[in-house]
C-alpha cells in the first residue's frame, strides 16, 4: 500500500467517524439543548408564579375578550386576547396578561383559547392580582 492509499483510507475512516457524529451526536445535542431551554423557562415560570403569592388583589373590568390567530408559513397559532382595566391607589392600569408567568413558558392547547375567552366576557368584573411594588405588573390568574 502506497502513501496515497493510506491517505485515502484515513480520509474514508475520518468521513465515517464524521458521519456517525453528524447522525448521532448532533441530534442529541440539539434535543438536549432544547430540553435544557424548556427546563430553564419552566423554572423561571415557576419561580415567578411563586413570587406572585404575595401579590395583592383589586377589581377590574374586561374591556375586550376574543380568540385571535396568527399564521406563520403553514402553521397557525390560535390564542386568547383578554384586555382589562383596573386601578390601584386611584391610578388606572390596563393589561392583557392572563396567567402569571406565561411570559416565560406558555403552552397552548387546542380549544383552550375559546375556553379562556368564555371565562372572561366583556364587561365582567374580575379579580386582578398585582405586584404591590409595581402595580403595572399584574395577572388575572396566579
Amino acid at each position: 500500500m502506497g502513501n496515497l492509499d493510506w491517505i485515502i483510507t484515513g480520509l474514508g475512516l475520518f468521513a465515517g467517524i464524521a458521519g456517525a457524529i453528524c447522525t448521532t451526536v448532533i441530534p442529541i445535542l440539539i434535543i438536549g439543548g432544547l430540553g435544557y431551554f424548556l427546563y430553564k423557562r419552566n423554572q423561571q415560570s415557576m419561580a415567578y408564579r411563586q413570587s406572585t403569592q404575595t401579590w395583592l388583589d383589586t377589581t377590574g373590568t374586561i374591556l375586550m375578550s376574543s380568540v385571535q390567530s396568527h399564521r406563520t408559513g403553514r402553521s397557525r397559532s390560535i390564542y386568547p386576547v383578554v384586555v382589562y382595566t383596573y386601578s390601584v391607589h386611584g391610578k388606572s392600569y390596563q393589561s392583557q396578561r392572563i396567567k402569571a408567568g406565561e411570559q416565560f413558558l406558555n403552552v397552548r392547547i387546542s380549544g383552550q383559547a375559546q375556553a379562556t375567552v368564555n371565562r372572561y366576557p366583556i364587561g365582567t368584573t374580575v379579580t386582578v392580582y398585582y405586584n404591590p411594588s409595581n402595580p403595572a405588573e399584574c395577572a388575572l390568574e396566579k
